[in-house]
């Protein structure tokens, strides 16, 4: 049936391409008819493209296509745009005398996306115009010529126009056609159906179709054929996918014009795609235990084990761990019903062996969020196990308040095993026996081999944070609000972030609190919850400050710092000021540097003992500006990266800081729910420590304003939205019903700060290496030591776990060796 959509829909478009829908005294500037491009050029050509195609054309048989690489491209960090040339790949023409210029862009990619097309001029002025496009969306830009010149664009000395998008970590194509001047304003919707059967025709439903409907035969073909329910169960969700492809090669010749429909069947297709995928997934689990009733596997705990529609990258084998001591690690249990479900499912740890007693390991059941919307995810870095984009079930809480959990249908679900080596542990190999059991069935055994390497590292993190929170926020949930409460309650929440190597801080403090911290409360940090690292004693904001009147200056910066005395002088006292520092300039522009110089100049000459850190916007730190010596701690965005500045800054006595924000999307990590967990370990690991960064700054951990306490799974109503409509921003675990709840996240998080002490404990090895070690051992030491095997740079580094922990593998055999 798609092989006869094909004939049809090509009859259909050789009686559409010849309606006319413009005047003939149109100025045509660009219609690609011929390959010839002279005067098109691309910001990145070593990445993008740009060709003449005949895939898809407004009119005639031509357009420009222009293919965007993905954001995890080599090389793709500069935005993607494609120039058009006045003059030569534009005809020149006199663009005063006309009303409108039309531009039209079809988004030919399975994701939403937002069109620029931008008109500069010779001197530089330009205006820019920008149209939300659908998955397939076809834009139509009618630009007035009086806006152009509007924005001092002189319109008798244009440079070029430029057709963009942003980057997605997934690639995209544009086609670009029909660019003309026109007097007649464009009817966007008459040529949006007018070019519906070619819109249609380019998303390649025939050959997608084909190309789905193979892969289930050969998910088909690996299938058990006994009667046993759980094969009878495979078979039956395989034929239920055939009768939907089956639909689907139905409706596709019948599309006409709906594009709306054929969005949906592309979606749909893709949607198969994944499902297929995921069942070959409980294929491999029937045929690794064939007479299980439930499959039962492993999956690392840097990825993420989806319940619905998507593929689990588990082995079907016994799972392993290394860690050395001092760390925690963990794998996640993940079981696999092929129908029915599981009725109060619960994993257990039935028996440790090995050398020691000391190993604990428990084990807590995984629940999901639902990023469908009002809920916008990010798109993050397509993996063989997730598109760029999925809004579905996601896991992310750990349910530490119960053991057992109900599974609907063949949901898959994951086990949180997490084991912690103390420093006295004695090395060697351990075996942790875990059973799965539910109502109806047998225990099912799995088996962890757990190898504790001769390797001891520091429990203190060696890399500095300053992690923001909120103690009435964190309140808010549990329906505190009188300040002893909250008090109280936090104090769950202090404990819970020491054991994840977080100690909390508040950049935001004159925003979130009424004052300063106090000693006893400093005290409390220093005995009770993992030892004082940094505080900060209070935020200054420059933009509360007016730029006009310098004269006010002195006035206001003495009424903060008269504010923040008392409290330094305690501090000077209880020997903590050494501690203490000035958070400023959150973000601050350049249009700020004179203030901020003459305040933190003054600031000072009044507290030397106090250090500053910001995060004044920067990319060479304050070397241009008189700033440098003024900011102890600068805090740039992770994308920025200067190793130049960062030695001289060290050189002189400073540090260097790096941190996330809601602007950081994939391919670089960052810690939105939904995006690899395994990312934010290999920030704060490898990656911090090859930067030569000294410290990482976020600024929230509990931002859940208007949020209830999470009480449900493993499919949980819970809203993950967090910051506007996303999920995770300003938020690193749950308020569970019996306190803090942990986040997948969040273990990467303590993850990452562990293997950040690793590598340290690596790069001691190496400097104390014996003078008699084997030449090849060292120089495999240093190269591992460079962590080049794992991270090239903040955008490209693994994201397959197994990669990473032969990497982590290595880095505990070379220290064991020069050891």
């Amino acid at each position: 049936m798609y092989k006869r959509f094909a004939l049809v829909l090509a009859a259909v478009l050789a009686l559409i391409g010849v309606v006319p829908a413009h005047a003939a005294s149109d100025d045509v500037l660009a219609d690609f008819e011929t390959p010839d491009l002279m005067g098109v050029t691309l910001a990145a050509p070593e990445v993008d493209r740009a060709a003449q195609s005949t895939a898809f054309a407004t009119r005639g048989n031509g357009a420009l296509r222009f293919d965007i690489a993905g954001s995890t491209t080599s090389g793709s960090r500069v935005f993607p745009r494609v120039w058009l040339a006045d003059g030569t790949a534009l005809t020149a023409a006199d663009w005063r005398g006309r009303n409108y210029l039309q531009v039209g862009v079809l988004n030919a990619t399975p994701e939403p996306t937002t069109l620029y097309v931008v008109v500069r001029d010779q001197a530089g002025r330009y205006h820019q115009s920008a149209l939300a496009a659908a998955p397939f969306g076809y834009r139509m830009f009618r630009i007035g010529i009086a806006a152009i010149a509007a924005a001092g664009v002189d319109l008798t000395k244009l440079q070029h126009l430029q057709v963009s998008a942003a980057r997605s970590p997934s690639p995209r194509t544009l086609y670009v056609d029909d660019i003309r001047l026109t007097d007649s304003l464009p009817d966007e919707a008459a040529e949006q159906d007018r070019l519906a059967p070619r819109i249609i025709a380019a998303m390649g439903l025939t050959d997608l179709g084909n190309s789905v409907a193979a892969a289930l035969s050969a998910v088909e073909r690996r299938m058990p054929q006994s009667p046993a329910p759980p094969d009878r169960a495979l078979r039956a969700t395989a034929s239920a996918l055939r009768r939907q492809l089956d639909v689907y090669a139905t409706q596709i010749p019948a599309l006409g014009k709906d594009v709306t429909t054929a969005r949906a069947i592309l979606a749909g297709l893709g949607l198969i795609q994944w499902r297929i995928k995921r069942l070959g997934t409980s294929v491999d689990a029937r045929h690794a235990r064939p007479s299980a009733p439930v499959g039962l596997g492993f999956a690392d705990s840097m990825a993420l084990v989806y319940p619905k529609d998507l593929p689990c990258q588990c082995t079907w084998r016994d799972g392993e761990i290394q860690l050395a001591r001092g760390e925690y690690e963990n794998i996640q249990l993940v079981a696999a019903p092929y129908q029915g479900g599981l009725s109060g499912a619960v994993a257990r740890v039935t028996s440790v062996h090995g050398p020691d007693s000391g190993l604990t390991v428990s084990v807590r059941p995984v629940a999901s969020l639902f990023l469908g919307a009002p809920v916008a995810p990010r798109p993050g870095t397509p993996t063989p196990y997730r598109p760029s984009l999925y809004q579905g079930w996601t896991p992310d809480p750990i349910l530490t308040d119960r053991s057992a959990v109900d599974v609907a249908g063949d949901d898959y679900q994951a086990f949180w095993v997490q084991v912690h080596a103390p420093a006295g542990l004695r090395a060697g190999q351990y075996t942790v026996d875990l059973a799965l059991s539910a109502d109806g069935i047998a225990p099912q055994p799995a088996r962890v081999k757990v190898t504790v390497w001769d390797v001891t590292i520091p429990d203190r993190p060696v890399l500095q944070t300053a992690i923001g929170n909120d103690p009435k926020a964190y309140a808010e949930p549990y329906g505190v609000t009188d300040p002893d409460g909250i008090a109280r309650v936090n104090e769950a929440k202090w404990r819970f972030l020491a054991d994840f190597k977080i100690q909390p801080d508040n950049i935001y403090r004159s925003i979130y609190t009424d004052g300063p911290p106090t000693v006893a409360e400093l005290r409390a940090v220093q005995q009770r919850y993992g030892g004082l690292r940094r505080f900060n004693v209070w935020y200054f904001d420059p933009r509360l400050f007016d730029l006009h009147q310098p004269d006010t200056w002195d006035a206001k910066a003495d009424a903060l710092f008269d504010l923040i005395q008392p409290a330094v002088d305690s501090y000077r006292a209880a020997g903590l000021v050494d501690h203490a520092y000035l958070y400023c300039c959150d973000e601050t522009l350049a249009a700020h540097a004179v203030l901020v110089k003459h305040v933190l100049t003054r600031f000072k000459q009044r507290f030397p003992d106090i250090e500053v850190l910001s995060t004044y916007i920067d990319d060479r730190m304050g070397e241009s500006n008189g700033l440098s010596r003024l900011i102890d701690y600068w805090v740039r965005d992770v994308p920025w990266l200067a190793p130049d500045v960062i030695e001289r800054r060290r050189a002189a006595g400073d540090e260097s800081w790096w941190y996330l924000h809601a602007g950081n999307e994939n391919p670089v990590p960052n810690l939105f729910v939904g995006y690899d967990p395994g990312q934010l370990r290999t920030l704060l690991g490898p990656m911090s420590f090859q930067a030569k960064v000294d410290g990482f700054l976020y600024y929230r951990v509990d931002r859940w304003y208007g949020h209830s306490v999470l009480t449900d799974g493993p499919l949980s109503t819970w809203d993950p939205r967090t910051w506007g409509n996303v999920a995770g921003d300003g938020s690193l675990f749950y308020p569970g019903r019996n306190g803090p709840m942990p986040s997948q996240r969040i273990q990467n998080f303590r993850d990452g700060m562990e293997d950040y002490n690793l590598m340290v404990e690596l790069r001691r090895a190496v400097d104390q290496a014996p003078s008699d070690v084997d030449p090849e051992k060292l120089a495999l030491a240093q190269r591992v030591l460079t962590a080049r095997d794992v991270v090239t740079n903040q955008t490209t580094y693994v994201r397959d776990p197994a990669a990473y922990r032969l990497w982590r593998a290595q880095v505990g055999a070379v220290i064991k060796h020069l050891s």
